[in-house]
């Protein structure tokens, strides 16, 4: 008898053996690759989540994303950038064994094209997404790097910018493992010298979210600790936003004014090529005769001063880019003629050497400007000459005259007009409102006591707003203060930029609705007369462009 049962728990445990055995054989291995001198380790981590790719439409996205929710995923990411669609890393809160068991449910949906769990990768968690990047021997041709993606189930999605051996590759295959198939039978060709998967990461800044600029501690609209005598709290969440992105280069804001300093030690990192359309030269510096030729240069420090560089302030962001356009020159009474044939192709100009963004903290008046409003409609429109046909955005300053009504070219349809708010999210007596203000930003009032200014960029030296008692600041000659809807336009405008950084593929429309969307709701609930669609908000800006839904409706959010 006890023969028997020695018998039968032995074959037990060789039965329980054999069936480990053959789970572990069925799980997928890590992965250790060899790029040049380096080794990337890659070790399966389902329990940090998982990466997806469905197909681009989206009803695609809408279907997984109801499933995701309802397995109790609590975040989608989507990867953006070279046209992507459809690609999310999913952070969970669930165990690696429910996460695996996710995966394998998403692979029966014919939405579903990819799917692999999150990877930890030399410490740091990664998401293998389905591309790869291949560095070839020089001299290689791109009909022999497609000739070896044929034999390992790739196709060339772009040659990579600025360098001839370099390709960024799509796999074509369901999962990880194809990813790593294909790096390995790539580096089996003579021609490559390396191949590696194209990750993705959740990118951490160097240094300090809050910058060290001298005079950020008393930029309450970008981060309000009471310092001003307002509300802690109530601005525009900047540093919030600096988590996510301090902005991107490519993106281009002209400033339409009076000039921009462009030697300017704050400005000068973040200058592009601008026009003078008032001396007809491509010298857009202003003129040093009146204390208004900085309005142009305090305009583009508080959408671009850059940031983090122990010097002066801060704009809304740290590293887009100035396009200085001169239009105007203040004379000795404050006064600047122009011709609307001039503001209009200076921004026909604007659009076309690759403004994204154009700021006007400037009005017209109260009869229509047609000459003008016809080259807003040609650089706002769809397939227009704005951005590639995804069509430029256009912020102008709601105007202070404190009454109803804004005047022109405020009051079009393509125009994002912008209204003024103080430290405690009260609009400013000043501040324009009616049917036409679309948003409101922070902004500074020097009739106040003291002066609550809204410190910005000056000319540098004597000349400027610091020539002027009311604007000047006891610590410096290049900087000073100002208010009014002049400065609350350039920090929606600052806004905007920052949500083309982490999605530049966004129509302008789109760009809007994520302005309007993610602003904090002031007033009466919804759009009022008052605030428009609320107070910019650039933290939820930005995460509301990360997000996978984008809904356009031209009457304003739903």
């Amino acid at each position: 008898m006890k023969n028997i049962n020695y018998m039968i728990q032995t074959l037990l445990i060789s039965l329980l053996a054999a069936a480990f055995v053959a789970v572990a054989a069925e799980e997928p291995p890590d992965y250790v690759i060899a790029v040049g001198n380096e080794t990337l380790t890659f070790v399966r981590r389902p329990q940090a989540g998982y990466v997806i790719k469905t197909r681009e439409d989206i009803g695609s996205l809408d279907t997984i994303s109801r499933f995701l929710k309802s397995a109790g995923d609590v975040k989608i990411s989507p990867i953006r950038g070279l046209g992507r669609k459809g690609v999310c890393v999913v952070y969970n809160e669930q165990s690696a064994e429910e996460s695996n068991r996710t995966i394998k449910s998403l692979r029966f949906y014919n939405e579903v094209q990819y799917t692999a769990s999150l990877f930890s990768s030399n410490g740091e968690t990664v998401a293998i997404i389905p591309e790869i990047v291949v560095r070839v021997k020089p001299g290689t041709e791109i009909e022999q790097v497609q000739a070896i993606c044929d034999m390992s189930c790739c196709t060339i999605i772009k040659p990579m910018e600025f360098t001839e051996q370099e390709y960024l590759l799509e796999v074509l295959g369901p999962d990880d493992e194809a990813v790593f198939t294909a790096v390995d039978q790539l580096m089996a060709f003579s021609v490559v010298e390396w191949a590696c998967p194209n990750t993705a990461f959740e990118p951490k800044l160097c240094g300090q979210v809050i910058p060290n600029d001298e005079y950020f501690p008393i930029q309450w609209h970008l981060h309000n600790t009471g310092q001003s005598g307002g509300t802690p709290g109530v601005d525009i969440r900047a540093p919030e936003a600096w988590e996510i992105t301090t902005g991107d280069p490519n993106i281009i804001v002209a400033v339409v004014d009076s000039g921009v300093d462009t030697n300017h030690p704050d400005l000068i990192d973040n200058l592009v090529p601008g026009y003078d359309f008032w001396e007809d030269d491509d010298k857009p510096d202003p003129a040093r005769d009146h204390f208004l030729d900085a309005h142009g240069t305090a305009c583009a420090g508080h959408i671009a001063a850059k940031g983090n560089n122990a010097l002066g302030v801060t704009g809304v962001t740290w590293d887009c880019k100035i396009m200085p356009i001169r239009t105007s020159d203040p004379d000795a009474q404050g006064v600047s003629t122009e011709t609307r044939a001039d503001i209009a192709e200076a921004f026909r100009w604007a659009a076309s050497n690759g403004a994204d963004i154009l700021n006007n903290s400037w009005t017209w008046g109260k009869s229509p400007a047609p000459i003008i409003h016809s080259a807003i409609v040609d650089i706002t429109k769809p397939e227009g000459m704005g951005r590639d046909g995804r069509g430029c955005l256009v912020f102008f300053s709601g105007g202070n005259a404190g009454e109803e009504g804004l005047w022109y070219p405020q009051k079009y349809p393509e125009v994002i007009s912008v209204g003024a708010t103080d430290h405690n999210d009260v609009r400013y007596s000043y501040s324009n409102f009616g049917t036409e203000l679309d948003i409101v930003a922070p902004s500074g009032y020097l009739k106040a006591t003291p002066p609550l200014a809204v410190w910005s960029t000056d000319i540098a030296g004597l000349a400027g707003f610091s020539s002027n008692p009311i604007f000047a600041l006891e610590t410096s000659l290049d900087y000073a203060g100002f208010g009014g809807t002049s400065m609350s336009c350039p920090i929606a405008s600052g806004v905007a930029a920052l949500i083309l950084s982490v999605d530049p593929n966004l129509t302008n429309e789109e760009v809007k609705q994520i302005l309007y969307r993610s602003a904090k709701d002031l007033g009466e609930p919804g759009w009022d007369q008052y605030y428009g669609w609320g107070r910019v908000d650039a933290r939820a800006a930005v995460e509301m462009a990360l997000s996978p839904h984008i809904y356009v409706d031209d009457d304003g959010p739903a």
